[in-house]
Formats: structure tokens, C-alpha cells, sequence
């Protein structure tokens, strides 16, 4: 596909801000935790709400990478000449592509017990 690899690039930099997001969220559940345990730990729940508004942050800016690449394709799929196109690649693809043998198919790795 056209553009597949700057596509692949965003939703993999989207997929790193839902990951700190709940990085974020963890942390904020650690701190709040730590505050009912501990009566020596901070007792104000500003680190948590940051953290919270940052992992909120975070979400959102995924979700807008994800409706860009989902709109983009939308579009690349609702046109004919788009959709002429990308079958043409694909067949070109499948021509030039060596035929697999049952020999060179890829060996499942076994697993050692320890």
C-alpha cells in the first residue's frame, strides 16, 4: 500500500502514547495507593490528578493519530482509481514473488524446558 510504512510509523507512535498513558495511569494508582498506606507520604492528590491529565493527554493525541490514518485510508479505499491501483501493486507483488517449497517454509522454533 502507498504510504504503508509512514502509516505503520504513526499508528506505531500512536500505540507509545496509549502505552505511557497507562504508564502514567499506573503511577497515579501507585501514588494514591501509597498515600493510604504510608502517613508519611505526601498527602495532596496533585501528583495524581497530573498524572491523570497527562495519561488524558496522552489518549487523546492517540486517538486523533488514529482517526488521521483511519480517515486517510478511508479515502485511499473509497476511490476507484486508489483501489485500481493497489490491485495492480498486488498483482505485480504475487508475479514477482518466488515460489515457496515446502522446504524453505520457516521451522517453528522449539522450546526448551528448563
Amino acid at each position: 500500500m502507498k504510504g504503508g510504512a509512514d502509516n505503520l510509523a504513526h499508528l506505531a507512535g500512536a500505540c507509545a502514547q496509549i502505552s505511557l498513558a497507562a504508564t502514567l495511569c499506573n503511577l497515579a494508582i501507585h501514588h494514591r495507593t501509597e498515600i493510604l498506606l504510608s502517613q508519611d507520604a505526601d498527602s495532596t492528590p496533585a501528583t495524581s490528578r497530573d498524572q491523570l491529565r497527562r495519561a488524558g493527554d496522552e489518549m487523546r493525541q492517540a486517538a486523533t493519530t488514529y482517526r488521521a490514518v483511519a480517515r486517510q485510508l478511508s479515502r485511499r479505499l473509497a476511490s476507484f482509481s486508489e483501489r485500481a491501483e493497489y490491485r495492480q501493486l498486488i498483482s505485480d507483488a504475487r508475479r514477482h514473488r518466488p515460489p515457496q517449497s515446502p522446504a524453505t517454509s520457516p521451522v517453528p522454533a522449539t522450546r526448551r524446558r528448563v
